[in-house]
């Protein structure tokens, strides 16, 4: 079912939520997201004292992921979790323009006032060498070993929290992300991919990055579509500007139409609303879609919501 939002209605204000993390005051350092992040497994067990690491193993490797928690209660039926997009460009030796300036003070004041718009639990989740996350960003996004992390922290931070159920949103290559944990996990109540190049073959080669056929060394999610588990009570939603250059709509497209032919509840959203020069940035209105989702809203009452947002301002995190 491909549908196109129409008029909306707003989401009610919610009551607020007690944050969870606790965190020091430093901001993060953007020379070492291009150099590659390092902890130590005594260093990350005092950042998972504060609620705000996670050590995590898989395919051989072992890292400590950063995160940024707030309304988080002994039980937690639903929460949402979002995972950021990339934070350096091509080449990989920049990282000024997302990783400076703030830190995991700003991050978790940006959930809590999720989780009270919302009335959920909100997570961030730096994926590996961002957002204070060990790793090396530039090697390490897109490939398997990075979903393999990021399904292991959603593992582990699911029985730590006892999380019945994830609300899973991504921004980018996030949401690239989100669309490959559809085939890994059984327990998304909701995927949110936001300008994800989710068909990544397809938004390589027609970035003219790839040949056809030609071996990639990163997941393209949209292989992974008849692994992912029936589960009638799931929802996916596919937000893309149509004018994106990035991540080519077409794309974007092509995606949500392959998950529907396998009988998945998916709704492409176009949404003329980036405000960047190539009409990527939607991480507000992915956001939006997470947080009333997890919240329980209705399809039509998302989409409504969706439609009716103005352009957002632009923005650090993403």
């Amino acid at each position: 079912m491909l549908l196109a939002p129409g008029i909306a209605l707003l989401p009610a204000t919610c009551p607020p939520a007690l944050g969870q993390s606790r965190v020091e005051a430093n901001d993060f350092d953007p020379v070492a997201v291009v150099n590659g992040i390092r902890i130590d497994r005594a260093t990350c067990a005092a950042l998972e004292r504060d609620d705000t690491a996670i050590w995590v193993e898989a395919d051989g490797q072992a890292s400590c992921l950063r995160y940024y928690a707030a309304g988080l209660a002994a039980e937690n039926p639903v929460a949402a979790l979002w995972l950021n997009g990339d934070v350096l460009g091509p080449r990989g030796n920049d990282a000024s323009r997302r990783q400076s300036g703030f830190g995991p003070a700003a991050m978790v004041a940006q959930e809590e006032a999720l989780s009270r718009r919302f009335g959920v639990p909100f997570i961030f989740l730096g994926r590996p060498g961002t957002y204070g996350s060990a790793g090396h960003h530039h090697s390490t996004r897109g490939r398997p070993v990075e979903a393999a992390l990021v399904d292991a922290a959603l593992n582990g931070l699911k029985t730590r929290y006892r999380v019945g159920a994830w609300a899973l949103g991504g921004h980018s290559g996030g949401g690239t992300l989100v669309a490959e944990m559809l085939a890994r996990r059984h327990d998304l109540r909701c995927a949110v991919i936001s300008s994800g190049a989710a068909s990544y073959r397809a938004y390589l080669e027609a970035r003219g990055l790839a040949r056809p056929g030609e071996r990639l060394s990163r997941f393209d999610p949209s292989d992974s579509i008849v692994r992912i588990p029936v589960d009638p009570g799931r929802r996916v939603f596919v937000i893309g500007d149509p004018r994106e250059t990035n991540v080519p709509f077409a794309t974007q497209r092509l995606y949500a139409e392959r998950l529907v032919a396998q009988n998945i509840a998916t709704w492409l959203v176009p949404l003329q609303r980036a405000t960047d020069a190539r009409h990527h940035g939607l991480v507000d209105f992915g956001e939006t879609a997470t947080g009333l989702c997890a919240a329980g809203a209705d399809t039509p009452t998302i989409l409504h919501a969706l439609a009716a947002m103005p352009e957002q301002a632009a923005r650090r995190t993403n």
